[in-house]
Parts: C-alpha cells; structure tokens; sequence
C-alpha cells in the first residue's frame, strides 16, 4: 500500500517545523494487571505559558524482518526515516547494528541481546533529550519446536523516557513485539498485554505514553483485547483515523498505541511497502498540552533502568537515583527498609531514610565502605547504631558469601507493592550519577527472599 501525499501532509510538516518535539522522563510506576487507574492529581502536559498549544511529531513503526540482505535492510531503513520522524519503534532487528538501525542525528536504546535487543526505540536528538531508558520482560515462556530456530516465548520491550528541546513537554516510547499464537508457547496475547498496560500506566505518572510494535493480532479478529486495552487505557491510532489499513497479508497486527486518546489526534496515518513481510505504520500524531489528565497512582514493576551519564538533563543522570529515593519515599510506616551498600555518601538518599525512619519505618542499612562516609555518619547518629533496634546504620567488611550487588535494597512494602527488590550495579553515592548506572527492580518473592538472605549475612 504506497503512501498518499496531499496538501493535509504538507501542512503537517510545516507545524511541525515551527513546534518542537516532546518529551518525558518516568518511572517504574504500575498498577497492577488489568487495574484502571486511580483518579488523582490532574497532570497538566505543558509546565510553560510559553509552551506551544499543540505539538506535532511522527512515529513509525516498523517490522524489519529478520533474515532478509543488509541492502533490503537498508531500502527499508530508507523508507522509514523518510519523512526524520521523531520516534521509531522497530522489530526483529536484534542482529543488525545500532549504527545501522539509527542513522546520523538518532539516538537508540535497546539492552543488547538476542531476546533484549530485538526491539529498539529510535528518537531524534535535535528535538529530543533522554530522561530514563529501560527495558521489561514482557513474556518469559522457553521452549521451541525442532523446527523453530529462536524460543518465541521470550519477549521483551524496550521504552525511553525524553523531554522536549524546550523543556516543555516529557513522554514516554515503548517498542514491542508480542509473540505469536503457536507451539509449544500457546497463546501468550493476554499476558502480554499486561505487561504492557502495566509499564504504560507506570509511564504515565509523568506525560504521555506511546506503543509501537507488531501485537501478531488482527484489530478485527476475535482474540483482539480491546476490553483489556481499554482498561489500561491504550488506544489504537486506527480507532483514532477510523480507517483500518492492512498492515500484514490480508491482516493489521502492527499498532501503535497512545495512552490517555483524549491528549491525541492523528493528523494522517499510512503505511508504507517494505522488502518486509510487514508495512510500516506511519502516523503524524498532534498531541494537545492543555488537556489534563488523572494521575496513575504510583508503584513498581519488574524491570530495569540505566543511567544516562551524558545527558543534559539532570533527571537523565540520576534516574536510577530517583527511584531508589521514590522507593524509600513511598515505604509506609511500620514497613521495614533493608539496604546494603559498598559506600552511602549522598545527603539526599541519607535525608530520605531518616525521614522514612521518623516516620516508623524500621530502616536498617549496613555498609561496607572501607572508611565511614560524613553521610553513614550521619545516617548513623540519626537512627542508632546498634544492631537488634528497630533501626540502625552499621559497617561490615564486605562478606563474598553474602554475593550482593554494589548495592541492594529491599522494602517489605513501597507504593502499593509488597517485597519490593532494587540491585543497583553502583554504590550508592554521587559518583553513580556519572556513570551507566543500571538498577534492576524486581516484586517477586523468590527474588525477595534470596537478597534479604544475602543481606542478612552481610549484617553479621
């Protein structure tokens, strides 16, 4: 199906000269599977009278087939940078290289692997600064039939987090691909789309979400969730147009979702031919600032945030920081905080603990920093230093057998969630904000357990 151009189209690209890109930075922030999100505080997107009244970008999506030439990879590159959208979400691409897959004046983010790293977000870095970059496990089924060369089963999505050149706007982009309705998985439709609904209500603390993959489900088949989608508050940009276009055979699977439709119009949307078996999905989305919406109530999901060292914002720096205080923050009195660390030297994460320790919070730490730092000090005089209180600041000498991260925290309850895990790959000090920092948040209680047992022996 060949792109249309008109005079509507050329409207478009010349607002979105005069408007610049949006952006976001979020948090590991859900509600629990198939919940609707609780009212709240209304988030207004524009923070600026000077801010534009309406902001206009485009996002394609794009099923790079695996296995096709690098020359009919590149026609397909082609094609999907054509119009330098601003957002790119991508499937299949896991062996071709980012150098590849975001041409000069992209940014991309993807965790590398050959499950991870099959589904990048690309965004445009003129318009465009990251804030938070992660990445979830959106189906972990293994198994595969002697005929499958990959385990179809293991999914996973890649999201970013930016904020406009202009500081005005802040939104999120997730890229996935769920898995196909096949042997020996089964049908994996429903949880998928959990997991997604999950990491865009999460998202949405902060601003606008946006989805953009290949969910192997036709919009007018009779597996399609819409109910379940609506519950989450995810709308197809086809139910936005009214008009459905084919996007694969004689099907539509490839979609790009926003959250909260009522920020959003469509100004145009098409797709494109590729060497692909798929078309991509291009749509000139409109997004309206002065449209306020609930705020999710704020909690955790399993997944994973990296640091970004380079970025010129502070909220990109810190981003693995901003969770761990969000999680001390958040833990209710009579909750119980255990957190282990090579070096605590922050006035903010110190501040933090002995607030959630006023607040009666058991808040036990230990660190194993060769010398104590003015902030263990500190932390120390605050909430005591004997161990067997309710709370207390300790240093011990780093236990092999204990096999803890950098760091780890553990909180028996924290916004909503019970046996919430965070290992952080960094001490928790300063120096964590100029480094690729990678903190991994887990609510499993298998996971929960085996840190606190480490924890606990790192205490003695």
């Amino acid at each position: 199906m060949r792109e249309q151009t008109s005079a509507h189209r050329r409207r478009f690209v010349r607002a979105r000269r005069l408007v610049a890109g949006a952006a976001a930075a979020t948090t590991l922030l859900a509600l629990a599977p198939g919940a609707v999100p609780a009212g709240g505080d209304p988030v207004r997107l524009a923070a600026k009278k000077t801010c534009a009244a309406n902001r206009a970008f485009q996002v394609v999506q794009a099923n790079v087939k695996a296995g096709m030439t690098k020359a009919q990879t590149k026609a397909d590159l082609k094609k999907v940078f054509k119009d330098q959208p601003d957002f790119v979400t991508l499937n299949e691409v896991a062996g071709r290289a980012d150098s590849l897959l975001a041409p000069a004046g992209y940014g991309i983010w993807r965790t590398p692997g050959r499950y991870t790293g099959a589904n990048p977000v690309v965004w445009r870095t003129d318009r465009w600064n990251p804030v938070a970059k992660g990445t979830i496990y959106v189906t972990n089924v293994g198994g595969k039939t002697k005929n499958q060369t990959t385990e179809l089963g293991l999914r996973y999505a890649n999201w970013v987090t930016v904020r406009s050149a202009d500081g005005c706007q802040t939104l999120s982009v997730v890229s996935y691909h769920v898995a196909p309705k096949t042997q020996p998985i089964g049908n994996l439709l429903i949880p998928s789309v959990e997991k997604l609904g999950g990491l865009a209500t999460h998202l949405a603390t902060e601003g606008p979400v946006i989805l953009g993959g290949d969910m192997n489900q036709h919009i007018k088949g009779p597996l399609y969730p819409r109910d379940l989608l609506t519950s989450y508050q995810m709308t197809p940009t086809w139910d936005l147009t009214g008009k459905v276009l084919v996007t694969h055979g004689k099907a539509t699977i490839d979609h790009i979702f926003v959250r909260n439709a009522s920020q959003f119009t469509v100004a145009k949307q098409v797709t494109r031919d590729l060497n692909s078996d798929h078309h991509a999905v291009v749509a000139d989305l409109v997004l309206k600032p002065g449209v306020t919406v609930a705020r999710p109530s704020m909690s955790f999901i399993r997944g994973h945030v990296v640091n970004i060292p380079d970025s010129p914002i502070s909220a990109g720096r810190r981003a693995v920081t901003t969770r761990v205080l969000k999680a001390v923050r958040q833990a209710p009195a009579g909750s119980t905080i255990l957190l282990a660390t090579a070096r605590l030297d922050g006035p903010g994460m110190r501040n933090a603990l002995v607030a959630a320790h006023q607040r009666g919070v058991k808040v036990r730490v230990v660190s194993w920093s060769a010398k104590a730092t003015t902030q263990e000090q500190l932390l120390q005089k605050a909430i005591g230093g004997t161990k067997g209180k309710p709370s207390f600041m300790i240093r011990r000498s780093y236990s092999k057998a204990a096999g803890l991260p950098a760091t780890a925290v553990l909180f028996t309850s924290s916004a909503g969630v019970k046996l919430l895990g965070i290992q952080v790959d960094q001490p928790l000090n300063g120096a964590m904000n100029s480094r690729e920092a990678r903190g991994e948040f887990t609510v499993e209680r298998a996971d929960f357990v085996r840190i606190r047992d480490g924890i606990r022996v790192q205490f003695k």
